[in-house]
Protein backbone atom coordinates (compact mmCIF):
# COMPACT_ATOMS: atom_id res chain seq x y z
CA UNK A 1 0.00 0.00 0.00
CA UNK A 2 2.81 2.40 0.92
CA UNK A 3 4.64 1.60 -2.31
CA UNK A 4 1.43 2.27 -4.28
CA UNK A 5 1.05 5.65 -2.58
CA UNK A 6 4.69 6.51 -3.30
CA UNK A 7 4.24 5.62 -6.98
CA UNK A 8 1.05 7.68 -7.12
CA UNK A 9 2.77 10.68 -5.53
CA UNK A 10 5.73 10.29 -7.90
CA UNK A 11 3.40 10.21 -10.91
CA UNK A 12 1.52 13.24 -9.64
CA UNK A 13 4.77 15.11 -9.12
CA UNK A 14 5.93 14.27 -12.64
CA UNK A 15 2.58 15.38 -14.08
CA UNK A 16 2.87 18.70 -12.27
CA UNK A 17 6.38 19.18 -13.67
CA UNK A 18 5.20 18.32 -17.17
CA UNK A 19 2.34 20.79 -16.87
CA UNK A 20 4.70 23.49 -15.65
CA UNK A 21 7.11 22.75 -18.50
CA UNK A 22 4.28 23.02 -21.04
CA UNK A 23 3.23 26.41 -19.66
CA UNK A 24 6.79 27.69 -19.78
CA UNK A 25 7.28 26.51 -23.36
CA UNK A 26 4.01 28.12 -24.47
CA UNK A 27 5.09 31.45 -22.99
CA UNK A 28 8.58 31.21 -24.51
CA UNK A 29 6.82 30.47 -27.81
CA UNK A 30 5.31 33.99 -27.91
CA UNK A 31 8.43 36.17 -28.29
CA UNK A 32 9.36 34.30 -31.45
CA UNK A 33 5.86 34.72 -32.88
CA UNK A 34 5.86 38.49 -32.39
CA UNK A 35 9.41 39.13 -33.61
CA UNK A 36 9.05 36.86 -36.64
CA UNK A 37 5.76 38.48 -37.59
CA UNK A 38 7.57 41.80 -37.69
CA UNK A 39 10.84 40.74 -39.30
CA UNK A 40 9.57 38.22 -41.86
CA UNK A 41 6.40 40.20 -42.43
CA UNK A 42 8.57 43.11 -43.52
CA UNK A 43 10.51 40.80 -45.85
CA UNK A 44 7.13 39.92 -47.35
CA UNK A 45 6.62 43.64 -47.99
CA UNK A 46 9.91 44.04 -49.87
CA UNK A 47 8.26 43.97 -53.32
CA UNK A 48 6.28 47.06 -52.23
CA UNK A 49 9.41 48.69 -50.84
CA UNK A 50 11.39 47.86 -53.97
CA UNK A 51 8.71 49.41 -56.16
CA UNK A 52 8.58 52.63 -54.11
CA UNK A 53 12.34 53.18 -53.88
CA UNK A 54 13.40 51.59 -57.22
CA UNK A 55 15.78 49.02 -55.70
CA UNK A 56 18.02 46.48 -57.42
CA UNK A 57 18.17 42.84 -56.28
CA UNK A 58 21.42 43.53 -54.44
CA UNK A 59 19.83 46.45 -52.59
CA UNK A 60 16.91 44.22 -51.58
CA UNK A 61 19.43 41.92 -49.87
CA UNK A 62 20.93 44.87 -47.97
CA UNK A 63 17.96 44.94 -45.59
CA UNK A 64 18.69 41.54 -44.05
CA UNK A 65 22.40 42.34 -44.02
CA UNK A 66 21.82 45.61 -42.14
CA UNK A 67 19.53 43.87 -39.67
CA UNK A 68 22.04 41.14 -38.88
CA UNK A 69 25.16 43.33 -38.79
CA UNK A 70 24.21 44.71 -35.38
CA UNK A 71 22.69 41.41 -34.27
CA UNK A 72 25.99 39.72 -35.11
CA UNK A 73 28.43 42.00 -33.36
CA UNK A 74 26.48 42.29 -30.10
CA UNK A 75 25.39 38.63 -29.87
CA UNK A 76 28.09 37.59 -27.39
CA UNK A 77 27.45 40.65 -25.22
CA UNK A 78 23.70 40.11 -25.21
CA UNK A 79 24.26 36.45 -24.35
CA UNK A 80 26.21 37.54 -21.30
CA UNK A 81 23.41 39.98 -20.42
CA UNK A 82 20.97 37.06 -20.46
CA UNK A 83 23.19 35.03 -18.13
CA UNK A 84 23.17 37.95 -15.69
CA UNK A 85 19.64 39.36 -16.05
CA UNK A 86 17.88 36.07 -16.66
CA UNK A 87 15.47 35.25 -19.50
CA UNK A 88 12.48 37.19 -18.15
CA UNK A 89 13.93 40.72 -18.10
CA UNK A 90 15.99 40.05 -21.21
CA UNK A 91 12.93 39.08 -23.26
CA UNK A 92 11.12 42.28 -22.26
CA UNK A 93 14.17 44.35 -23.21
CA UNK A 94 14.53 42.69 -26.63
CA UNK A 95 10.83 42.87 -27.52
CA UNK A 96 10.61 46.54 -26.53
CA UNK A 97 13.62 47.51 -28.64
CA UNK A 98 12.43 45.58 -31.69
CA UNK A 99 8.85 46.85 -31.46
CA UNK A 100 9.69 50.55 -31.22
CA UNK A 101 12.16 50.40 -34.10
CA UNK A 102 9.71 48.60 -36.37
CA UNK A 103 7.23 51.36 -35.57
CA UNK A 104 9.75 53.85 -36.97
CA UNK A 105 10.07 51.73 -40.15
CA UNK A 106 6.72 53.12 -41.22
CA UNK A 107 8.01 56.69 -40.90
CA UNK A 108 11.12 56.20 -43.04
CA UNK A 109 11.37 58.52 -46.04
CA UNK A 110 14.25 56.69 -47.76
CA UNK A 111 15.64 53.18 -48.09
CA UNK A 112 18.85 54.34 -46.39
CA UNK A 113 16.84 55.30 -43.32
CA UNK A 114 15.11 51.91 -43.43
CA UNK A 115 18.51 50.21 -43.43
CA UNK A 116 19.55 52.27 -40.41
CA UNK A 117 16.37 51.27 -38.56
CA UNK A 118 17.04 47.65 -39.46
CA UNK A 119 20.55 48.00 -38.07
CA UNK A 120 19.21 49.28 -34.73
CA UNK A 121 16.45 46.65 -34.60
CA UNK A 122 19.09 43.94 -34.74
CA UNK A 123 20.18 44.87 -31.21
CA UNK A 124 16.76 43.94 -29.81
CA UNK A 125 16.48 40.81 -31.92
CA UNK A 126 19.88 39.53 -30.77
CA UNK A 127 18.82 39.20 -27.14
CA UNK A 128 15.73 37.05 -27.74
CA UNK A 129 17.33 33.80 -28.91
CA UNK A 130 19.79 33.50 -25.97
CA UNK A 131 16.91 34.31 -23.60
CA UNK A 132 14.62 31.61 -24.97
CA UNK A 133 17.46 29.08 -25.26
CA UNK A 134 18.44 29.55 -21.62
CA UNK A 135 14.80 29.40 -20.56
CA UNK A 136 14.29 26.08 -22.37
CA UNK A 137 17.49 24.56 -20.98
CA UNK A 138 16.52 25.55 -17.44
CA UNK A 139 13.05 24.07 -17.80
CA UNK A 140 13.52 20.87 -19.85
CA UNK A 141 14.96 17.44 -19.04
CA UNK A 142 17.82 16.38 -21.29
CA UNK A 143 15.82 13.78 -23.21
CA UNK A 144 13.27 16.43 -24.26
CA UNK A 145 15.45 19.46 -24.84
CA UNK A 146 15.73 19.31 -28.63
CA UNK A 147 11.98 18.85 -29.14
CA UNK A 148 11.29 21.54 -26.53
CA UNK A 149 13.64 23.93 -28.29
CA UNK A 150 12.10 22.97 -31.61
CA UNK A 151 8.64 23.75 -30.24
CA UNK A 152 9.58 27.25 -29.08
CA UNK A 153 11.37 27.85 -32.39
CA UNK A 154 8.15 27.01 -34.25
CA UNK A 155 6.91 30.33 -32.91
CA UNK A 156 9.25 31.89 -35.45
CA UNK A 157 7.51 29.88 -38.16
CA UNK A 158 4.02 30.80 -36.94
CA UNK A 159 4.96 34.47 -36.87
CA UNK A 160 6.61 34.18 -40.27
CA UNK A 161 3.48 32.60 -41.78
CA UNK A 162 1.19 35.22 -40.25
CA UNK A 163 3.46 38.06 -41.30
CA UNK A 164 3.99 36.74 -44.83
CA UNK A 165 0.23 36.40 -45.42
CA UNK A 166 -1.20 39.34 -43.48
CA UNK A 167 1.33 42.11 -44.07
CA UNK A 168 1.32 41.92 -47.90
CA UNK A 169 -2.50 41.93 -47.80
CA UNK A 170 -2.50 44.94 -45.49
CA UNK A 171 0.19 46.51 -47.65
CA UNK A 172 -1.97 46.08 -50.75
CA UNK A 173 -4.97 47.87 -49.25
CA UNK A 174 -3.44 50.27 -46.69
CA UNK A 175 0.21 50.62 -47.77
CA UNK A 176 3.31 48.89 -46.46
CA UNK A 177 3.93 51.58 -43.83
CA UNK A 178 0.63 50.99 -42.05
CA UNK A 179 1.17 47.23 -42.28
CA UNK A 180 4.55 47.28 -40.54
CA UNK A 181 3.30 49.67 -37.85
CA UNK A 182 0.42 47.34 -36.99
CA UNK A 183 2.97 44.53 -36.61
CA UNK A 184 5.01 46.77 -34.29
CA UNK A 185 1.96 47.35 -32.06
CA UNK A 186 1.47 43.59 -31.73
CA UNK A 187 5.13 43.13 -30.77
CA UNK A 188 4.96 45.83 -28.11
CA UNK A 189 1.87 44.24 -26.55
CA UNK A 190 3.57 40.84 -26.35
CA UNK A 191 6.40 42.04 -24.08
CA UNK A 192 4.37 42.89 -20.94
CA UNK A 193 2.29 39.72 -21.37
CA UNK A 194 5.38 37.47 -21.37
CA UNK A 195 6.91 39.39 -18.47
CA UNK A 196 3.78 38.91 -16.34
CA UNK A 197 3.16 35.21 -16.93
CA UNK A 198 6.65 33.76 -17.40
CA UNK A 199 7.87 32.08 -14.21
CA UNK A 200 11.63 32.11 -14.23
CA UNK A 201 13.51 29.28 -12.52
CA UNK A 202 15.52 30.45 -9.53
CA UNK A 203 19.13 29.60 -8.76
CA UNK A 204 19.79 28.28 -12.27
CA UNK A 205 18.04 25.01 -11.35
CA UNK A 206 16.12 22.78 -13.73
CA UNK A 207 12.50 22.09 -12.79
CA UNK A 208 13.21 18.37 -13.26
CA UNK A 209 16.12 18.63 -10.77
CA UNK A 210 18.72 17.42 -13.28
CA UNK A 211 22.06 17.00 -11.48
CA UNK A 212 23.96 19.44 -13.70
CA UNK A 213 21.68 22.34 -12.74
CA UNK A 214 22.97 23.83 -9.53
CA UNK A 215 23.13 27.39 -8.26
CA UNK A 216 25.90 29.47 -9.74
CA UNK A 217 27.51 32.76 -9.00
CA UNK A 218 27.64 35.36 -11.73
CA UNK A 219 30.92 35.49 -13.60
CA UNK A 220 32.46 38.40 -15.39
CA UNK A 221 32.07 38.67 -19.14
CA UNK A 222 35.82 38.16 -19.61
CA UNK A 223 35.95 34.97 -17.53
CA UNK A 224 32.84 33.57 -19.22
CA UNK A 225 34.28 34.21 -22.66
CA UNK A 226 37.71 32.79 -21.84
CA UNK A 227 36.18 29.58 -20.48
CA UNK A 228 34.16 29.16 -23.69
CA UNK A 229 37.30 29.37 -25.83
CA UNK A 230 38.77 26.39 -23.96
CA UNK A 231 35.84 24.24 -25.15
CA UNK A 232 37.10 22.98 -28.52
CA UNK A 233 33.95 21.06 -29.40
CA UNK A 234 31.84 24.16 -28.78
CA UNK A 235 34.10 26.24 -31.02
CA UNK A 236 33.84 23.71 -33.86
CA UNK A 237 30.05 23.73 -33.63
CA UNK A 238 30.05 27.54 -33.57
CA UNK A 239 32.22 27.82 -36.68
CA UNK A 240 29.82 25.52 -38.53
CA UNK A 241 27.14 28.05 -37.66
CA UNK A 242 28.40 30.18 -40.58
CA UNK A 243 27.05 27.60 -43.05
CA UNK A 244 23.76 27.29 -41.20
CA UNK A 245 23.43 31.06 -41.27
CA UNK A 246 23.80 30.93 -45.05
CA UNK A 247 21.07 28.27 -45.24
CA UNK A 248 18.75 30.29 -43.06
CA UNK A 249 18.99 33.73 -44.65
CA UNK A 250 19.70 33.34 -48.37
CA UNK A 251 16.21 32.15 -49.46
CA UNK A 252 14.00 34.35 -47.20
CA UNK A 253 15.86 37.55 -48.11
CA UNK A 254 15.00 37.18 -51.80
CA UNK A 255 12.12 34.71 -51.86
CA UNK A 256 9.19 37.07 -52.53
CA UNK A 257 11.16 38.94 -55.21
CA UNK A 258 12.17 35.57 -56.75
CA UNK A 259 8.54 34.44 -56.86
CA UNK A 260 7.24 37.70 -58.34
CA UNK A 261 9.95 38.41 -60.91
CA UNK A 262 11.33 35.01 -61.93
CA UNK A 263 8.14 32.96 -61.60
CA UNK A 264 5.57 35.68 -62.39
CA UNK A 265 3.48 35.51 -59.22
CA UNK A 266 1.49 38.44 -57.85
CA UNK A 267 2.77 40.16 -54.70
CA UNK A 268 0.00 38.64 -52.58
CA UNK A 269 0.59 35.13 -53.99
CA UNK A 270 4.33 35.57 -53.39
CA UNK A 271 3.55 36.41 -49.77
CA UNK A 272 1.52 33.21 -49.55
CA UNK A 273 4.43 31.24 -51.00
CA UNK A 274 6.70 32.87 -48.44
CA UNK A 275 4.33 31.72 -45.70
CA UNK A 276 4.51 28.15 -47.07
CA UNK A 277 8.31 28.33 -46.77
CA UNK A 278 7.92 29.23 -43.10
CA UNK A 279 5.30 26.54 -42.56
CA UNK A 280 7.87 24.01 -43.73
CA UNK A 281 10.42 25.52 -41.36
CA UNK A 282 7.99 25.33 -38.44
CA UNK A 283 7.26 21.65 -39.04
CA UNK A 284 10.95 21.00 -39.69
CA UNK A 285 11.84 22.32 -36.24
CA UNK A 286 9.58 19.71 -34.65
CA UNK A 287 10.60 16.90 -36.99
CA UNK A 288 14.35 17.44 -36.71
CA UNK A 289 14.05 17.97 -32.94
CA UNK A 290 12.24 14.65 -32.58
CA UNK A 291 14.71 12.89 -34.86
CA UNK A 292 17.61 14.31 -32.85
CA UNK A 293 16.16 13.24 -29.49
CA UNK A 294 15.22 9.79 -30.68
CA UNK A 295 17.79 8.71 -33.27
CA UNK A 296 20.88 10.88 -32.74
CA UNK A 297 21.12 10.95 -28.94
CA UNK A 298 24.78 10.06 -29.00
CA UNK A 299 25.70 12.81 -31.45
CA UNK A 300 23.31 15.56 -32.55
CA UNK A 301 25.88 16.81 -35.07
CA UNK A 302 25.05 13.90 -37.37
CA UNK A 303 21.48 15.16 -37.64
CA UNK A 304 22.70 18.71 -38.28
CA UNK A 305 24.88 17.60 -41.18
CA UNK A 306 21.93 15.68 -42.65
CA UNK A 307 19.79 18.85 -42.52
CA UNK A 308 22.50 20.83 -44.32
CA UNK A 309 22.90 18.18 -47.01
CA UNK A 310 19.16 18.03 -47.75
CA UNK A 311 19.02 21.85 -47.98
CA UNK A 312 21.78 21.91 -50.57
CA UNK A 313 19.87 19.37 -52.66
CA UNK A 314 16.73 21.54 -52.61
CA UNK A 315 18.77 24.58 -53.66
CA UNK A 316 19.93 22.60 -56.70
CA UNK A 317 16.36 21.55 -57.42
CA UNK A 318 15.19 25.18 -57.39
CA UNK A 319 17.97 26.14 -59.78
CA UNK A 320 17.52 23.22 -62.19
CA UNK A 321 13.76 22.76 -62.22
CA UNK A 322 11.84 25.97 -61.54
CA UNK A 323 13.30 28.10 -64.32
CA UNK A 324 12.70 25.96 -67.41
CA UNK A 325 8.95 25.95 -68.02
CA UNK A 326 5.70 27.34 -66.59
CA UNK A 327 5.23 25.60 -63.26
CA UNK A 328 1.97 25.14 -61.40
CA UNK A 329 1.72 27.26 -58.22
CA UNK A 330 0.84 24.05 -56.35
CA UNK A 331 4.21 22.54 -57.31
CA UNK A 332 6.02 25.76 -56.38
CA UNK A 333 4.34 25.87 -52.98
CA UNK A 334 5.09 22.17 -52.36
CA UNK A 335 8.78 22.66 -53.14
CA UNK A 336 8.80 25.83 -51.01
CA UNK A 337 7.46 23.75 -48.11
CA UNK A 338 10.21 21.15 -48.54
CA UNK A 339 12.87 23.85 -48.78
CA UNK A 340 11.62 25.42 -45.55
CA UNK A 341 11.55 22.00 -43.87
CA UNK A 342 15.33 21.78 -44.17
CA UNK A 343 16.69 25.32 -44.58
CA UNK A 344 14.65 26.76 -41.68
CA UNK A 345 14.24 23.62 -39.56
CA UNK A 346 17.74 23.25 -38.11
CA UNK A 347 17.83 26.00 -35.47
CA UNK A 348 16.29 24.12 -32.54
CA UNK A 349 18.69 21.18 -32.77
CA UNK A 350 21.66 23.46 -33.34
CA UNK A 351 20.98 25.73 -30.36
CA UNK A 352 20.26 22.80 -28.08
CA UNK A 353 23.58 21.24 -29.13
CA UNK A 354 25.36 24.48 -28.25
CA UNK A 355 23.56 24.73 -24.90
CA UNK A 356 24.34 21.15 -23.91
CA UNK A 357 28.01 21.37 -24.88
CA UNK A 358 28.44 24.67 -22.98
CA UNK A 359 26.40 23.73 -19.89
CA UNK A 360 23.46 25.53 -18.28
CA UNK A 361 25.53 28.15 -16.45
CA UNK A 362 26.90 29.54 -19.70
CA UNK A 363 24.02 28.74 -22.03
CA UNK A 364 23.29 32.41 -22.69
CA UNK A 365 26.78 33.57 -23.64
CA UNK A 366 27.47 30.31 -25.53
CA UNK A 367 24.32 30.88 -27.58
CA UNK A 368 25.51 34.43 -28.21
CA UNK A 369 28.88 33.14 -29.44
CA UNK A 370 27.14 30.64 -31.74
CA UNK A 371 24.88 33.38 -33.07
CA UNK A 372 27.95 35.45 -33.88
CA UNK A 373 29.02 32.81 -36.40
CA UNK A 374 25.48 32.09 -37.62
CA UNK A 375 24.93 35.74 -38.37
CA UNK A 376 28.20 36.05 -40.25
CA UNK A 377 26.62 33.58 -42.66
CA UNK A 378 23.39 35.57 -42.59
CA UNK A 379 25.30 38.74 -43.42
CA UNK A 380 27.21 37.44 -46.42
CA UNK A 381 24.49 35.27 -47.97
CA UNK A 382 21.85 37.83 -49.13
CA UNK A 383 24.20 40.21 -51.02
CA UNK A 384 26.06 37.36 -52.74
CA UNK A 385 22.77 35.70 -53.66
CA UNK A 386 21.58 39.03 -55.09
CA UNK A 387 24.82 39.84 -56.94
CA UNK A 388 24.72 36.51 -58.79
CA UNK A 389 21.07 37.18 -59.73
CA UNK A 390 21.84 40.72 -60.95
CA UNK A 391 24.73 39.52 -63.10
CA UNK A 392 22.72 36.71 -64.72
CA UNK A 393 19.39 38.57 -64.79
CA UNK A 394 17.49 36.03 -62.70
CA UNK A 395 17.94 33.84 -59.62
CA UNK A 396 18.69 30.49 -61.27
CA UNK A 397 22.46 30.71 -60.92
CA UNK A 398 22.14 31.96 -57.35
CA UNK A 399 20.34 28.74 -56.41
CA UNK A 400 22.81 26.59 -58.34
CA UNK A 401 25.95 28.24 -56.95
CA UNK A 402 24.79 28.03 -53.35
CA UNK A 403 23.44 24.51 -53.92
CA UNK A 404 26.72 23.08 -55.25
CA UNK A 405 28.79 24.66 -52.45
CA UNK A 406 26.44 23.62 -49.63
CA UNK A 407 25.89 20.09 -50.95
CA UNK A 408 29.62 19.54 -51.38
CA UNK A 409 30.59 20.72 -47.90
CA UNK A 410 27.84 18.92 -46.02
CA UNK A 411 28.29 15.71 -48.06
CA UNK A 412 31.92 15.61 -46.97
CA UNK A 413 31.24 16.13 -43.28
CA UNK A 414 28.07 14.02 -43.15
CA UNK A 415 29.76 10.95 -44.65
CA UNK A 416 32.79 11.44 -42.38
CA UNK A 417 30.61 11.77 -39.27
CA UNK A 418 28.44 8.80 -40.26
CA UNK A 419 31.53 6.66 -40.81
CA UNK A 420 32.90 7.63 -37.39
CA UNK A 421 29.58 6.81 -35.68
CA UNK A 422 29.39 3.38 -37.33
CA UNK A 423 33.00 2.64 -36.32
CA UNK A 424 32.33 3.70 -32.73
CA UNK A 425 29.21 1.55 -32.43
CA UNK A 426 30.97 -1.47 -33.94
CA UNK A 427 33.77 -1.09 -31.39
CA UNK A 428 31.20 -1.07 -28.58
CA UNK A 429 29.70 -4.40 -29.68
CA UNK A 430 30.73 -7.42 -27.56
Amino acid sequence: MKNTKKISLHQKNNQEKETRLTKILLILFLPYISLSLGQNGFLGLLPFVREEFGLSRVQVGYYSTSFFISATFVSVFTGNIVDNLGPKKSILLGIGCMGFLLMFHGLSTSYTLLLFMAFLAGFGFSIITPSVTKGVILASPQEKRAISMGFTQTGFGVGGIAGAILLPLLGKYFGWRAAVQLAAVFILLTGPFVYKFYQEQNNIRNIFDAPEFHSATKQSFKNNLLSLFTNKMLLRICVFGILFGVLDNAPPSHFTVFLTEDLGMSKVMAGFGFSILHLGGMIGLLVWGRVSDRFFQSDRRLGLFLVGLSTGIFYLLFGLFLNHAPISPVVIFFLSFLLGLSSLGWMGVYLMTVGEVAGSKQAGIATGLALLFIRIGMLIAPPIFGVIADISGYYRYSWLTFGFVITGIFSLFFTKKLRNCITTRNNELP
